[in-house]
């Protein structure tokens, strides 16, 4: 019902990969996965919202994988009111297996990861920041020239514009930022272009 951006990151070398909000697009997700021939390690939940987790528990069925999500957003995603799974007409949940914590470097793909909590979309949204490839994906929290929507359960305005100033905003302007909904943009750009800002 929602266009939402899934993505599958991995290592040239190694072909192993991490699938980052998988959206109902099951069939899909495993086609990439088996025409690169990757070898999936893992689940990334940037936030709670059915749209960002449609495909998680087919495909941690299909692959063995565990589910991560930021340790304030467990409550949230298996709520079926949190997670508007019920708005949407298909009442779901997934259950997730590990947390991450704010400000965790998470060895990964053969690099590293540095999780920041971004509330204000929901109660434990958040990002994920590859510092030596330049790359943050932001889930709902940024968007290029916006931000996310606040007005759900668990949201909050001014949270939410704090954590996009106090946490990616301090990233460096050439950072890739891949948001949940629409086209990547960069940090740099959003800093002069972002009317939230």
């Amino acid at each position: 019902m929602l266009p939402t951006n899934t993505y599958i990151v991995w290592n040239a070398q190694t072909k192993e990969c991490v699938v980052i909000d998988p959206s109902d697009g099951f069939d899909e997700i495993v086609q990439c996965i088996e025409e690169e021939k990757l070898h999936p390690a893992a689940i990334w939940i940037t936030h709670g919202h059915d749209d960002h987790f449609g495909a998680a528990n087919d495909l941690k069925r299909k692959y063995g994988l565990l589910t991560f999500v930021m340790k304030e957003e467990e409550e949230a995603i298996i709520s079926v009111r949190y997670n508007l799974s019920m708005n949407m007409g298909h009442p779901r949940v997934t259950e997730p297996d590990l947390f991450f914590i704010d400000n965790q470097t998470v060895p990964v793909l053969g690099t590293s990861m540095k999780t920041l909590l971004t509330p204000g979309h929901t109660v434990g949204g958040g990002c994920f920041y590859f510092p030596e490839e330049k790359i943050v994906f932001t889930g709902d929290t940024l968007f290029r020239e916006s931000i996310g929507r606040s007005d759900f359960p668990g949201g909050n305005t001014l949270q939410l514009l704090r954590s996009v100033r106090e946490k990616l905003m301090t990233l460096p302007d050439d950072t890739v930022v891949f948001p949940g909904h629409g086209p990547k943009t960069s940090i740099g750009h959003e800093r002069k272009n972002n009317p939230f800002l």
